[in-house]
């Protein structure tokens, strides 16, 4: 009836997600127990800055010695096999680990969250 209708809305911006590995867990008498954990062989910058308090002033040492083991398993040919095949053997229940690339969001943050 001649009037402007005008309705409130919330935008919401959220940077998209990335697998980075899985935990695989075992079921026991008294809840879930954590059998293995299995990472992706390269991690982002922005993985690596939540295992740290200070980004900066750290080494930034955060996984490694857990990337050349990937790298000399993958030049054998198996990346993590025994790891990944023990998982399929023994684990009832397998959740990946997914962190948020903040990069592609206009946020002000470099840290991810996983």
């Amino acid at each position: 009836h001649k009037k402007e209708v005008a309705e409130s809305v919330s935008i919401v911006e959220t940077p998209p997600m990335v697998v980075v590995g899985f935990v695989g867990y075992v079921e026991t008498p008294r809840g879930l127990r954590a059998l293995t954990s299995v990472w992706a062989g390269h991690l982002s910058e922005e993985v690596k800055r939540r295992f740290y308090k200070t980004w900066h002033k750290s080494k930034k040492k955060a996984f490694t010695k857990y990337q050349k083991r990937w790298e000399e398993a993958s030049k054998e040919g198996k990346a993590m096999t025994a790891e990944i095949e023990r998982a399929k053997k023994y684990c009832q229940v397998i959740r990946a680990i997914c962190h948020t690339q903040v990069g592609k969001a206009k946020l002000g943050q470099k840290k991810a969250h996983i």
